[in-house]
């Protein structure tokens, strides 16, 4: 059985490999990412396997690219690549293609503010999970932060009425809800 404890030690653990590795592009040494967190490496190690990140050879590695999902009917659609830039600070340019549409969706923007959207009504639509417990493992994770670009709020429709708990918000207002979801995790008391 997961504890609450357990879970919120399990968010903080995989924020700080998702930061330390700049974003799965440098993998960590599970000592290293223990240390910064101030737990154990065997502890570490155990909430890293609870989040479903891979471990080898003493490495954390994230094995989380920008994809579309594997398999047809998947609920991972990409990794959310707002979240990626507010970990890592750096710039990102983000080229999909609209589900509903086949209309190309570029956007470019850093962790502060949205450079540029083609077209400029494109959206985005993210999953909620209510009543998903973080023992799930990866599944859990590859939704939690996991979202697929549209190039409308009206061709996301067909989305939200099959992800009926999911929500479609602008480019901006998408950016802005990371920073404060980010501000929030990292707010949290040190277990």
């Amino acid at each position: 059985m997961t504890t609450r404890t357990d879970r919120t030690a399990a968010v903080r653990i995989a924020w700080a490999a998702t930061k330390l590795t700049r974003a799965g592009r440098h993998p960590i040494a599970i000592g290293r990412l223990a240390a910064t967190v101030g737990m154990e490496p065997a502890e570490a190690h155990r909430l890293m396997d609870l989040m479903g990140f891979a471990i080898r050879d003493g490495l954390v590695v994230m094995d989380r690219g920008s994809r579309p999902a594997d398999r047809a009917g998947s609920d991972r659609y990409r990794v959310d690549l707002f979240l990626l830039a507010v970990a890592t600070g750096e710039p990102v340019h983000a080229d999909a293609v609209c589900p509903a549409t086949g209309a190309h969706v570029r956007v470019h923007f850093t962790r502060e503010r949205v450079l540029s959207v083609d077209p400029p009504q494109a959206v985005v639509a993210a999953s909620r999970l209510p009543g998903i417990d973080l023992a799930l493992g990866q599944d859990y994770v590859e939704a939690l932060v996991c979202t697929q670009f549209f190039a409308s709020r009206e061709a996301a429709s067909g989305w939200l009425l099959e992800n009926i708990d999911g929500r479609v918000l602008s480019v901006p207002d998408y950016l802005a809800h990371t920073r404060r979801m980010v501000a929030a995790l990292e707010a949290w008391p040190t277990i």
